[in-house]
């Protein structure tokens, strides 16, 4: 199987994921993939401090089947993490335990398609090609960095900018000469400037608001 299939299972067993586990959103919180990892068969989740190195590591051994995760990182980049390892979960669970920097690494004929597949696994998962597409043609307009503010303020996505910035690539939505415009975009300022105020600030008053009605 060459590369370009690989990828595409991955993002096909992704949807399959999102569908079994009932997901229809691009919102994803930690919390929904907690349920996920439940019914998927982790069984632990532990949170890590000062991982300088990784930020994340899926462990299948005598001990059970947990994922370690980078503490203190924001919620973005801790639920792609997460759906990152869920992939090696589902597909990779055969292969060497990842234990750090110093240990052995996985055991692979291609590490890096391994990788690069579960980053393509992750995006899927937490936010649909097709669902991005159809949601980018809403906003109209060229594809620059206000537009992709305006997407995630309307789709409350859980995808991190920079993830975006490499589906619009890939997509041909923007030029590759492009890409050096978005390496410099602070985006919670432009965020303020285009709504007022920081899409995550918003999001966390959200989610005060329904722990409170709870």
């Amino acid at each position: 199987m060459n590369r370009s299939a690989y990828y595409r299972n991955m993002q096909a067993l992704a949807l399959e994921v999102r569908k079994r586990n009932g997901l229809t959103r691009a919102d994803i919180s930690i919390k929904q993939m907690w349920k996920v990892y439940r019914a998927e068969g982790i069984e632990r989740i532990d949170f890590w401090p000062n991982l300088r190195q990784i930020r994340a590591a899926y462990f299948n051994d005598e001990c059970g089947v947990s994922v370690m995760l980078a503490r203190g990182l924001p919620d973005e980049p801790t639920i792609f993490n997460m759906a990152h390892e869920l992939k090696d979960h589902l597909v990779d669970k055969n292969l060497v335990t990842l234990c750090g920097p110093t240990d052995n690494p996985r055991i692979a004929d291609d590490r890096n398609a391994i990788e690069i597949g579960a980053e393509v696994f992750a995006a899927e998962f937490i936010y649909p090609e097709a669902d991005f597409v159809r949601d980018f043609d809403k906003i109209g307009g060229p594809c620059n960095p206000k537009a992709l503010v305006k997407l995630k303020e309307a789709t409350s996505t859980s995808l991190s900018y920079q993830a975006m910035v490499k589906r619009s690539l890939r997509l041909g939505l923007l030029l590759y000469t492009d890409e050096l415009r978005f390496e410099g975009v602070h985006w919670g300022l432009l965020e303020k400037k285009v709504f007022g105020r920081r899409l995550s600030d918003a999001r966390r008053q959200q989610l005060l608001g329904k722990q409170k009605q709870a």
